[in-house]
């Protein structure tokens, strides 16, 4: 059956604007590191077609075709993407064709990487340190402890995980919604999920 033309020529024009409004909103960005002294690489393709603010002192680089904001996900006018380099040496990485919805935010005061191919769903949080001191005289004075995370390919981290630093999660692995990752190494191909994060499960081949 065939597409009534009004209902095409809508589809057209929503599916114009949101190529707009994602370069408006890569413009931003672009802008918004450049005057705060964020270094940002983006490849060929990348789409922000939610507001995407980029900030910090380090260097943010965003793989080829890597999209971030759904518009018709949750949360896409409430919230915005925030990646945050912020130290002079912080680097967040994204590789290629990273797909992520609405409401990221991402610290990284040492390093986030995150692999080819991965999906990142809505309110999702990673941090690299623990942002405050664990003892109780140093929680004004110190960032806490600081290790890298890391994302395999093709990682699937489900709405409203948290993932903290030192997490290492292998390729094609899925962490649950919700689930609070506080650190450790996963293997390739399981399921993450609980508060603390455990492997609940392994994936079929």
């Amino acid at each position: 059956m065939s597409t009534p033309p009004l209902l095409a020529a809508r589809r057209h024009v929503t599916k114009f604007l949101r190529s707009l409004r994602a370069r408006v909103n890569m413009a931003r960005a672009r802008l918004g590191a450049w005057w705060g002294g964020t270094g940002l690489s983006a490849g060929r393709g990348v789409r922000l077609y939610q507001r995407t603010v980029i900030s910090g002192e380090g260097r943010v680089t965003l793989g080829r075709r890597t999209t971030l904001g759904y518009p018709i996900g949750g949360g896409f006018h409430s919230s915005c993407c925030e990646l945050q380099a912020r130290y002079p040496d912080a680097r967040i990485t994204l590789g290629d064709l990273v797909a992520v919805n609405n409401g990221l935010l991402i610290i990284a005061a040492e390093s986030v990487e995150i692999g080819d191919g991965c999906l990142i769903g809505g309110g999702v949080q990673i941090l690299d340190f623990d942002a405050h001191g664990v003892a109780p005289g140093e929680r004004r004075t110190s960032i806490g402890r600081v290790a890298p995370v890391v994302l395999g390919k093709n990682v699937w981290v489900g709405n409203g995980a948290i993932i903290l630093k030192g997490t290492r999660i292998g390729d094609d692995s899925i962490v649950a919604a919700g689930a609070v990752v506080a650190g450790g190494e996963f293997p390739g191909g399981v399921i993450i999920a609980g508060n603390p994060a455990r492997v609940a499960a392994e994936l079929s081949p």
